[in-house]
């Protein structure tokens, strides 16, 4: 389902009972479909272009004290759309105001700041990954947490989406989305962590931090390449010709470290099987002497 056909089928339901009912066989379609893995994050893969289920842990550090995360609230995906009034048309008619409406929604459900790295070990320290409830309202939620919700009600709505596993300016420990808009030949980098601060008549506002990517870009990406945040689509979308703070960020992923981990892993395979058929073929001229 693209995010064009859930807005037509979600625009013809009349009552809450049929919303309701829905939300539920999507988000069953969604749970019986992306339940292969275990575990992703940082420390175990580049990227992830799923909807995460609850079984799957996510790690959002690689030191041990840091269990993972378990997306298990599956209210959010009714409280985004009743976030919006249900109103498809007004405020989801494009995926620009669709990232506004999902920033100002993590907002309200994670709180704006981020917690210190005290703190969040100190909720972390379980035997087993944290439910992404332990968040709600505390301003401890940073990267991981708030790119896994988008990533899952991204995937929700119908977007080509994935969550990117990575590090911000060669250093930060990050976790961001890439998006592909319907019909287009280009990509978007979303940061949920790091909206763009800006001010109107010396007021001091916030926005989604969105940058286009092309193709070429996004391979790169992909191959080891940092890329340069790139502030001219959200003057487009959002700031117009207000006044912005013009912080550099440089973005990371690890996709092909865990590449070439596999391909590595594929040969140490491929010459332990060829070992065993020398072995074997040894044995079998021994038997026939």
């Amino acid at each position: 389902m693209t995010f064009k056909e859930f807005k037509n089928e979600y625009k013809q339901l009349q009552t809450e009972s049929e919303r309701k009912e829905f939300i539920k066989k999507r988000l069953n379609y969604l749970l019986e479909n992306n339940n292969v893995l275990t575990q992703i994050g940082i420390g175990c893969c580049g990227s992830y272009n799923g909807f995460i289920t609850p079984n799957i842990s996510v790690r959002s550090n690689e030191l041990k004290f840091f269990q993972g995360l378990k997306m298990d609230d599956m209210d959010i995906y009714e409280s985004l759309l009743n976030y919006v009034d249900n109103d498809l048309d007004r405020y989801m008619y494009g995926e620009p105001i669709t990232i506004y409406y999902i920033q100002n929604f993590i907002w309200n459900y994670f709180g704006y700041n981020g917690g210190s790295v005290f703190q969040r070990i100190e909720l972390y320290d379980n035997d087993e990954p944290i439910s992404i409830k332990e968040f709600k309202k505390n301003n401890l939620a940073t990267c991981s947490e708030r790119s896994a919700m988008v990533q899952n009600l991204l995937k929700f709505l119908g977007f080509d989406s994935e969550i990117v596993f990575g590090k911000l300016n060669d250093k930060e420990l990050h976790s961001y989305i890439i998006f592909k808009p319907e019909n287009s030949k280009i990509r978007i980098l979303y940061d949920p962590m790091n909206p763009v601060e800006y001010s109107i008549d010396g007021q001091k506002k916030y926005c989604p931090g969105v940058a286009k990517m092309s193709e070429e870009q996004y391979l790169d990406l992909n191959n080891g390449k940092e890329y340069v945040f790139n502030y001219d689509l959200v003057k487009k979308l959002f700031i117009k010709d207000n006044e912005y703070v013009d912080k550099e960020r440089k973005y990371l992923s690890d996709e092909i470290k865990y590449k070439n981990i596999q391909v590595k892993e594929f040969l140490n395979q491929k010459k332990d099987f060829l070992k065993e058929q020398k072995e074997l073929l040894n044995e079998s001229d021994n038997l026939l002497r």
